[in-house]
């Protein structure tokens, strides 16, 4: 449950919470060096809607081949962490579809770094597979997972949950929500930065056209109920 809320946008993995501990997933990456175009990206991460303490999150890309040859391609689909030095690398599940087909994921081939970001240790255990694009076509991944609500802050006392987009294709549309309870949430969350962000007491959401992902992080923090 939720009191306060804030959503923050931060670049290269910078402005961290304080003390950051989270698990998090990010935009999916299609390898390849023929012409695939992503039309659409979209985002729910639903916080304690499923169970409380948890976030459940859906995303649904969509590629098109816009050649007139089989694309073949690996997929990568981030698996991260923000903690510290004794934190280890993350192992939730990932689940994730082509159109409608189920991938089996395995760990990506220059998975298992980790990076030190002032005093926050950032892991990193992606998941990868192989796709086929036939000449012209069309298809949709979706990605499904559950990760436990982070913790930030003085003493670890408000809780974290965060999304990146990091990848070196234009998104036609990007759509992103971070829902959340309106019985909880005592005043409006603050959006960071300026990106025509909706606000209400059951959610918070952006759309961007040709977005370009840019290694942003996004991640909304708050504190918890009872605080």
């Amino acid at each position: 449950m939720i009191t306060t809320a804030i959503v923050l946008l931060a670049l290269g993995g910078q402005h961290l919470p304080v003390n950051a501990s989270f698990d998090y997933s990010g935009l999916p990456l299609l390898r390849t060096a023929e012409k695939v175009d992503v039309p659409f990206h979209t985002v729910t991460a639903d916080i304690g809607g499923v169970k409380d303490g948890y976030v459940d999150v859906t995303t649904t890309t969509v590629y098109k081949n816009q050649t007139n040859s089989i694309v073949r391609a690996t997929l990568i689909i981030p698996r991260r962490r923000y903690g510290d030095a004794q934190s280890g690398q993350p192992t939730f599940d990932i689940k994730a579809t082509w159109n409608d087909a189920v991938l089996v994921l395995k760990p990506a081939a220059d998975q298992g770094y980790k990076e030190v970001v002032g005093k926050t240790v950032k892991y990193a255990s992606d998941l990868s597979t192989k796709v086929k694009l036939d000449p012209g076509a069309t298809y949709a991944l979706r990605v499904s997972y559950e990760v436990l609500l982070g913790r930030s802050g003085y003493e670890q006392k408000q809780r974290v949950t965060g999304y990146l987009f990091d990848g070196d294709k234009t998104i036609g549309q990007m759509n992103i929500s971070y829902k959340y309870s309106d019985k909880s949430v005592f005043q409006l969350p603050e959006m960071h930065p300026n990106l025509g962000w909706q606000i209400g007491d059951k959610g918070a959401f952006v759309r961007e056209v040709n977005y370009w992902p840019d290694n942003q992080l996004t991640y909304l923090s708050f504190y918890p109920g009872g605080f």
